[in-house]
């Protein structure tokens, strides 16, 4: 059997189809403690939050105890630790993607924060049906702009753009609507971290895909009327050559594929106590949790290591722990509250949504 799309591979351990979690990392051979089982650098997106991007480097995501970084790009809206940093950003981000990142620091640095990014873990989290009406219903929206946009591509008056539309007034109210509406700034770089990783490695889409999907990964209704408001954001603003990828099939399969997958970006030497944002490393997602594990997982810049804890025998399935410093140190009752509101289980044993 040939492991999915994306799967982590090595000599020290398989890949397995389990009956109460989906699948699996198991041990092939006695593991000695310490042992180097598997280094993740298939980064696929990453959220900095906007309160954090000042003193977090948008590269290698090092933090300087809360002091604002040297080198910072106002016009992309990151900082970074030093020039080679910002360098290796811009490589990552390729011109359609500076591109995209300064037309949306342009949006967003002249309003106030307007959105509530606060998770209400009560409030009902709409239902597959609910969120296909949500996307629908702003469709007919998107399409206009869609026209509005694709009109830039020859500014002059009464010309019908690529489609063959003549743009109107209707086309760039449109547009004017959206923009008026409330902005949620992470949502924003939730979308652009996504897309542009598609656009740059479209190779490796499938790796995301192939990861367990949660069918309800909005929190509240507001939430989801956000993601659908931050869709027609990035209509008005992104570059042409993006446009076809910010589509509704693309942006919910981001939202459904990221939510029980992600990793947290926390600080390094407090135990994780700062929590920056988060990012997808599909290989990383197929490590299921226990509260007792037998793997460490530690973020070393933009890549995650995973080392046994103690000595593991073969078939052992290998397991981390997917709360904090802190969080491990809490009751029973509460871990179990996170595991579940996070990640979509009860069981304090492996149980990672990947189907």
């Amino acid at each position: 059997m040939h492991p999915p799309s994306g799967a982590p591979t090595s000599p020290l351990f398989s890949i397995r189809q389990t009956p109460h979690s989906g699948r699996a990392v198991f041990a092939t051979q006695d593991i000695p403690p310490d042992t180097l089982l598997w280094r993740a650098s298939d980064l696929t997106l990453a959220v900095l939050l906007r309160e954090y991007r000042r003193e977090v480097c948008g590269h290698c995501f090092s933090y300087e105890h809360g002091r604002d970084l040297s080198t910072r790009d106002r016009s992309i809206g990151f900082s970074f630790c030093n020039d080679t940093c910002a360098a290796a950003w811009r490589h990552s981000a390729g011109e359609i993607g500076i591109q995209a990142w300064t037309a949306v620091e342009k949006l967003v640095k002249h309003r106030s924060k307007e959105d509530d990014e606060m998770v209400y873990p009560d409030q009902a989290r709409p239902k597959p049906a609910a969120i296909a009406t949500a996307w629908d219903t702003v469709g007919a929206q998107a399409s206009l702009i869609r026209v509005a946009r694709e009109g830039e591509r020859d500014q002059e008056p009464n010309v019908p753009n690529a489609a063959g539309v003549k743009v109107t007034k209707q086309h760039r109210r449109a547009v004017q609507k959206a923009l008026l509406n409330p902005l949620r700034p992470d949502s924003l770089a939730f979308f652009v971290s996504g897309l542009l990783w598609h656009y740059n490695r479209p190779h490796e889409w499938s790796h995301l895909t192939a990861l367990a999907p949660d069918p309800t990964p909005y929190h509240s209704f507001a939430d989801l009327a956000a993601f659908t408001q931050t869709y027609l954001h990035l209509l008005c603003v992104l570059p042409l050559p993006l446009l076809a990828l910010c589509a509704p099939d693309t942006l919910v399969a981001l939202s459904r594929h990221d939510g029980h997958n992600s990793f947290g970006i926390r600080s390094l030497e407090d135990d994780g106590a700062e929590f920056f944002g988060y990012g997808c490393w599909p290989g990383a997602s197929y490590f299921n949790h226990s509260c007792a594990p037998n793997v460490g997982k530690r973020r070393v810049g933009r890549e995650w290591e995973f080392r046994s804890c103690g000595m593991v025998g073969r078939g052992e399935e290998l397991c981390i722990s997917y709360l904090s410093g802190e969080e491990r140190g809490w009751s029973k009752g509460r871990r179990m509250g996170v595991l579940r509101r996070n990640w979509g289980f009860e069981s304090l044993h492996a149980s990672l949504l990947i189907q």
